[in-house]
């Protein structure tokens, strides 16, 4: 297996991003986290977050991964939230691969894509508020004229770690079984905010090495015009035949 991380601070004077990877006898395990809240607290979360989750990882754990990952996250949104109070935190987005199967943890909008067969998919959800109006509209707790009011707000982050209890994550309750040409990428919002979903699918689909498509990838980011946030990403694969 192979793990490309890239980073880049784009138009901003700070960056809030941090990503680091690990492989032990548990598999590879990457962490990408994006820090929000003031300068320095933002990006002080998020590399707090990333620091945890690999030296955790490296430590080992023998209950089940999602067990691990829940446990594990719960406890990093402690320690940020009781370091740097409410209002800072930090999206995360991590991956684990052994004997050739997935599986992952999101909170936030950071997100977690695969490109199997030439076709891209998004296998996180975004934690923001237009997916908390979608499960009120869907239960039946709001009407639509109140959604379609509250739909501009739909933005905002919902769940984060740092809120002092996460309220929204995802994690992977049975493994994704890989094949050997499948490409993961796991990244903050600033890539795909920055150069979209169908330019992120074709760079990918036209380098399979993942060094490649890491660089690809950052040098449309570099090419955008306009304002450009915080990016950075994981792009991992390579993956062997059993």
């Amino acid at each position: 297996m192979v793990c490309e991380i890239r980073t880049y601070i784009g138009t901003r004077s700070y960056q809030e991003d941090a990503a680091d990877f690990c492989e032990t006898e548990n598999g590879l395990f990457c962490a990408v986290c994006d820090g929000i809240g003031s300068r320095k607290e933002g990006g002080a979360s998020s590399r707090l977050a990333v620091e945890r989750f690999t030296e955790s990882f490296k430590v080992g754990f023998e209950s089940s991964f999602a067990s691990f990952i829940t446990d594990l996250a719960e406890r990093i949104d402690r320690e940020v939230y009781e370091s740097y109070g409410s209002g800072c935190g930090t999206t995360a987005v991590t991956a684990c691969i052994k004997d050739g199967e997935l599986n992952w943890l999101s909170v936030g909008d950071s997100r977690l894509y695969i490109l199997r067969g030439g076709r891209f998919k998004q296998i996180t959800k975004d934690h923001d508020y237009s997916y908390v109006l979608d499960l009120r509209l869907k239960k039946g707790i709001i009407d639509g004229e109140t959604y379609a009011a509250e739909k501009h707000k739909g933005g905002r982050l919902a769940s984060f770690m740092g809120m002092g209890g996460i309220d929204i994550a995802d994690v992977s309750l049975k493994p994704l079984r890989l094949e050997k040409n499948d490409v993961l990428l796991l990244t903050t919002d600033g890539l795909y905010k920055s150069i979209g979903d169908e330019r992120i699918a074709e760079i990918m689909r036209e380098n399979s090495e993942p060094a490649a498509a890491a660089d690809s990838l950052m040098s449309a980011v570099k090419a955008h015009t306009g304002s450009i946030d915080n990016t950075t990403f994981a792009v991992i694969g390579n993956f062997m035949e059993e």
